[in-house]
């Protein structure tokens, strides 16, 4: 994407000679600054991962917790699974979105649980299935990308590719300078619930 051309600021100097270098100095501060507006470094993003899991239907009969009940979700299991045939449950999703969003190299990646169950945030070469077979329906039956099967080999982990993003927590890096966020425009997906895309750029 070309940047903006930005004009030459046209400066003004008044005043008595002795204080006429000052005036122009702030002159120039001033219209520097208003020109170099139109370019705007964004030096951090914050992607949240969320969901709306009821607890008492989601967490009924098991030992473990699959959803944080402090997270107060009204999506009931019966609900959740009638939408996966259909793409998934809209509440289940990334934010920024598939749309995406960006940043500067060296800037500040938060990557943020509004979710009441565990998810992943996993850079893939290209969008596919997640490790949970029953939910790859939500994206036809998808095969499971190779780095959520690396995330899921031997039991859920993080990877150089990968992040879990547990209810709750926040965890930070460096864009470009992490093997999770490395420059360029990448895709990532969650490898629990794979229609969960985004598209992050590291300019």
């Amino acid at each position: 994407m070309s940047l903006p051309k930005l004009g030459a600021p046209r400066i003004v100097c008044n005043g008595p000679a002795k204080r006429r270098g000052v005036i122009c100095a702030l002159s120039v501060a001033a219209a520097l600054g208003s020109s170099a507006g139109t370019v705007t470094a964004k030096d951090f993003l914050d992607i949240r991962a969320r969901d709306q899991c009821d607890a008492a239907t989601f967490n009924a009969g098991r030992a473990t917790p699959l959803c944080n009940a402090a997270r107060g979700g009204s999506v009931t299991l019966a609900e959740f699974q009638a939408a996966v045939p259909n793409g998934g449950h809209g509440a289940w999703k990334f934010n920024p979105g598939p749309s995406g969003g960006h940043l500067d190299f060296g800037g500040v990646v938060q990557v943020t649980s509004d979710a009441g169950e565990t998810h992943t945030l996993t850079r893939v070469n290209a969008f596919g299935g997640g490790f949970v077979p029953p939910l790859n329906v939500a994206v036809g039956n998808a095969p499971t990308t190779p780095e959520c099967a690396e995330m899921a080999a031997g039991g859920l982990h993080a990877t150089a590719n990968g992040i879990i993003v547990t209810s709750p927590s926040a965890q930070v890096f460096s864009a470009g300078n992490s093997t999770q966020f490395p420059r360029g425009i990448h895709l990532y997906q969650c490898c629990i619930h794979p229609w969960m895309r985004t598209i992050i750029t590291v300019r």
